[in-house]
Formats: C-alpha cells, sequence, structure tokens
C-alpha cells in the first residue's frame, strides 16, 4: 500500500515540476536553433528538422541510469506512434565528446533505435547549446577505471514542428505522458 502511494505522489511531483518549469518565464526564453555534429562528421542543426516534432535529450554513453532510460522511451515512443514516428526526430547529444567517438555514439544509441540522431560537438559548442537549453553538465573526478564522470541534468525537451521549445520534462515523465503530450502536437502541426 505504501509503495502505491509512493508511486503515487511521486507521479503527481513529476508532473508538477514539469509544469513549473515549462510555465516559468525563464523557461519560455530557453530553446533555439544549434549546430553540432553527427557520427558521420557532417554538420546538423535544429532547423533542419523544421516540420517535425523533436525530442532532445543530453548525455553520455558511459550515464549508468538516465541515458540509458531515456533512450528507452525514446525507442518505445517510436515504436508507440507507428506511422507517426516518421514525424517525430529524437535526438541525443552526447556531452563526453573525449569517450563518445564516432563509432562509440553510432552503436550505443543504435542499440536502442537507429532513429535516433546522435550529435556531439567541442565542449565550447556542447556548453553553448546546454544553455541555451537550461540544462547543465560537468566532469566529476571519479578516481575509478573511467578516470571520471559526467553529472547532466536528465530533462527531455520537445521541440514543435516550428523549431520552438514545447515542453520540458524531467527524468522519471511517464511515457504516456510525454506521448499524449506528442501526439497532440503532432495533431496541431496538420
Amino acid at each position: 500500500m505504501k509503495t502505491n502511494v509512493r508511486r503515487i505522489l511521486y507521479k503527481c511531483l513529476v508532473m508538477i515540476l514539469g509544469l513549473l518549469v515549462v510555465s516559468s518565464a525563464s523557461a519560455r526564453s530557453l530553446g533555439g536553433d544549434f549546430e553540432l555534429e553527427d557520427t558521420a562528421g557532417h554538420s546538423v542543426r535544429l532547423s533542419m528538422f523544421h516540420g517535425k516534432v523533436v525530442l532532445l535529450a543530453f548525455g553520455f554513453t558511459h550515464c549508468p541510469d538516465i541515458c540509458p532510460t531515456t533512450l528507452l522511451q525514446f525507442a518505445q515512443l517510436s515504436s508507440a506512434l507507428g506511422s507517426n514516428s516518421d514525424r517525430v526526430q529524437a535526438i541525443f547529444i552526447s556531452v563526453d565528446p573525449a569517450r563518445d567517438t564516432p563509432e562509440v555514439l553510432t552503436n550505443y544509441v543504435g542499440a536502442f533505435n537507429r532513429k535516433i540522431l546522435p550529435l556531439t560537438g567541442t565542449r565550447a559548442e556542447l556548453m553553448k547549446v546546454a544553455k541555451q537549453y537550461g540544462t547543465y553538465f560537468r566532469y566529476v573526478n571519479t578516481g575509478g577505471s573511467l578516470g571520471y564522470s559526467v553529472d547532466h541534468s536528465g530533462n527531455t525537451y520537445v521541440i514543435d514542428a516550428q523549431g520552438k521549445l514545447s515542453a520540458i520534462y524531467p527524468f522519471g515523465t511517464p511515457l504516456e505522458e510525454i506521448e499524449r503530450y506528442v501526439e497532440a502536437l503532432l495533431q496541431h502541426s496538420r
């Protein structure tokens, strides 16, 4: 009984936090076009996806929990949307360019879904995009075999078909909630 109550309270908290983040004045000033590289070394701009709903997440391939969960959600959402999945582009921005080589990034992201586009850039480029979206990341020396880890935000950013940041979902938001929102955006952009 206590576990169910905790789950319900947690879901309510996630929804409230999501609404607070999206409705705040500072959130309305977030987002915008950016340019990074795909794993083939080609320049990719967010504006190239005009007409599609974009799901955007920041992370790294050595992430133990947030990134695999988010990428799994992106893959599940693609399946759930069926034929509408062609109108959605999921993007995973690696903030660990030193370890996330093109091959590593392609294999990691591709293991979840080949439709998810992995992008990265220099640390300066990544910091600029992170600032645009109000997210953060920092490198933390762990002293372990990997040498460092990356602390990062776990938000999913939803960008509408006109390229405007439309919603920010915190890590842990149920897939069904994101799916309903994306479907509404797709319906609106017909």
